[in-house]
């Protein structure tokens, strides 16, 4: 899928561009984490994996595949990479940019969707 919109361009090249986002995504490229999970395998610092996160979700790039209730009521996010890859080319004054979707990540939310059902 290739990038129209600018500011796009700019989400995926400044996510590839920075370390710790870089980790984030290629650490959720497979299977679905927490933040804590990425933060103790990545080695980033709790506030930084935290605000980094936040920005790739904004960005699109991360998509929360599912949401974790724990036994003493807190929730927390499993989020998951939203691309497989991505190819930068700059050639004449333009700038293009071709993602490939993480689509395992999206089939899995399509397929959640649709097994709600309503609880009577």
């Amino acid at each position: 899928m290739q990038l129209t919109e600018d500011e796009g361009k700019k989400a995926v090249l400044r996510a590839l561009l920075d370390d710790q986002s870089r980790l984030i995504l290629t650490s959720t490229m497979l299977v679905a984490k927490s933040v804590v999970d990425i933060t103790r395998e990545q080695r980033i610092p709790v506030t930084s994996a935290y605000r980094k996160v936040k920005e790739l979700k904004e960005f699109g790039l991360l998509k929360v595949e599912r949401i974790v209730l724990t036994d003493d009521g807190k929730k927390y996010e499993m989020v998951k990479s939203a691309i497989r890859g991505a190819s930068v080319q700059f050639e004449k004054g333009l700038l293009d940019v071709d993602i490939t979707p993480n689509v395992e990540a999206d089939e899995k939310m399509v397929k959640r969707f649709f097994t709600l059902r309503e609880v009577k």
